[in-house]
């Protein structure tokens, strides 16, 4: 067979892979957030039906979240009164007052209480609550040092709960929608005992 000189090329068929990008969560990671995917349903090609690849990294947006950080502080009993003894010698108190130690919003909105204590609660204190009324008698002594005044309250001890709340975007960021502060009592409670010169 003769050659006209001239070479047909074999027909060349390219398809394109569909390549998921992973998003990083820096953000998310950081504040615990729960793990969100989204998966794209699958196209049609007119003669196929072809999934197309998910993308495990790119976040829905899912519902509030808080977090929240404490440190431990003391609550006063309302009714119980402050007591003072000395110079030097002996104190000692005993509760047998009706009382309660209540929370306290040092900075942030009063709604936000009951959500900021459910988690605060499973990440801090279990013995965190919104107020503390027992009625348990409790007696404390105490020496004095020499030349120094005692002083004795009732209080309960409970945590400064510091929160954030925030949303999840669909990109992994979050946005901020409130902050603050919270002092909350606890299941705890007792006498704080400290002493002044005068």
């Amino acid at each position: 067979m003769m050659s006209n000189g001239r070479s047909r090329a074999a027909p060349f068929l390219a398809s394109t892979a569909l390549i998921a990008v992973g998003l990083p969560v820096p953000t998310a990671a950081a504040d615990g957030l729960p793990s969100s995917t989204c998966a794209t349903s699958s196209r049609n090609t007119g003669t196929q039906s072809r999934p197309q690849a998910t993308t495990p990294n790119v976040c829905c947006v899912v519902a509030t979240n808080y977090s929240v950080s404490g440190t431990d502080t003391r609550i006063a009993f309302n009714g119980v009164p402050t007591f003072k003894d000395g110079p030097g010698g002996t104190i000692t108190v005993s509760r047998a007052y009706s009382g309660s130690a209540t929370f306290t919003v040092t900075a942030g909105a009063e709604s936000e209480v009951g959500a900021v204590l459910a988690k605060a609660k499973v990440s801090l204190s279990a013995s965190l609550a919104l107020s503390n009324s027992t009625t348990t008698t409790h007696t404390y002594s105490r020496g004095i040092a020499a030349g120094k005044y005692g002083h004795v309250q009732y209080v309960s001890w409970g945590q400064t709960v510091t929160y954030r709340k925030y949303r999840i975007n669909s990109n992994c960021s979050t946005t901020t929608l409130a902050t603050g502060k919270i002092k909350y009592p606890s299941s705890e409670e007792g006498w704080y005992y400290w002493e002044t010169a005068s």
